[in-house]
């Protein structure tokens, strides 16, 4: 974990000093809503469920997307990997059921394919066992804040809580410290959010291809439309634990990316 950190310590001296590095590619300063009506806004998704286990609370989940088009001030972000490389990250946010986890994992475990998970704080507490098949994989976890609120219409005191609960519940289940990879729910984000992350020691980690595999009609055609439509060179995919066609769909994407020429990896190793 240490080793990341100190990888990005000179993109973090530089957010607080207002500036990024050429490599990044940088975030809106407006901010995101979640309740926005704007063409690039997605709908609201429908509140969670599971049989696996009764979590403790319950949350509706949505999703924006926002086309990134200025430099943040006192924060960092990537909306894509750093170079040109012909590399691609795969990215699984999880915040409510984890029923399609183990053949998500197995899928990726067959294939050699290294992948980003996002934890938000209720999800570690709820479904422990899950957590712990993520831990053993080795793969790495960032932090998706406690209880996925809008960070834009939080308190400052409240946005360093969300981030330091989570991080406590994920080192005490045994996953490494999650800085520096953080992903503000909702994708809701402005200047003073991306700096307060900052000086908790993350990057905040955009997406550069949003699958929408949290809508309960999405098909799998659609999301693998999602993806192969808009493959580049260092695109973030976001998928969800949730999803329940993602499990599905994955070991054709994995393959069709793969023919394309393109090589899997994890965040914490790309943006070292």
């Amino acid at each position: 974990m240490i080793f990341f950190i100190f990888g990005l310590a000179a993109a973090l001296t530089a957010c607080g000093g207002g500036g990024t590095t050429a490599s990044l590619t940088t975030a809106s300063s407006t901010t995101v809503s979640p309740t926005t009506t704007i063409p690039w806004a997605t709908t609201t998704q429908p509140s969670t469920t599971t049989t696996t286990a009764a979590p403790t609370t319950t949350t509706t989940r949505t999703t924006t997307t926002s086309p990134p088009t200025s430099i943040p001030e006192g924060g960092v972000e990537y909306t894509r990997l750093p170079g040109d490389a012909k590399r691609i990250a795969l990215t699984f946010d999880a915040a409510y059921d984890p029923s399609p986890l183990a053949s998500i994992l197995a899928t990726l475990e067959r294939e050699d394919v290294p992948a980003t998970f996002f934890f938000t704080g209720e999800f570690v507490e709820d479904f422990p066992d899950s957590v712990a098949q993520v831990v053993a994989s080795g793969r790495p976890i960032g932090n998706h804040s406690y209880s996925h609120p809008d960070f834009t219409k939080i308190s400052r005191d409240e946005a360093r809580s969300q981030l330091r609960r989570t991080a406590e519940l994920l080192t005490a289940a045994g996953a490494d410290d999650p800085r520096s990879l953080f992903r503000f729910p909702y994708g809701a984000r402005d200047k003073a959010t991306l700096a307060l992350v900052a000086d908790e020691g993350y990057v905040s980690v955009y997406w550069t291809i949003d699958t929408l595999d949290w809508k309960t009609d999405r098909t799998t055609k659609e999301i693998y439309d999602a993806v192969m439509n808009r493959l580049s060179p260092g695109a973030i995919v976001l998928m969800h634990v949730g999803g329940k066609q993602t499990a599905a769909v994955l070991p054709s994407l994995i393959a069709d990316i793969r023919a394309q020429g393109y090589e899997f990896v994890d965040l914490r190793t790309a943006l070292r």
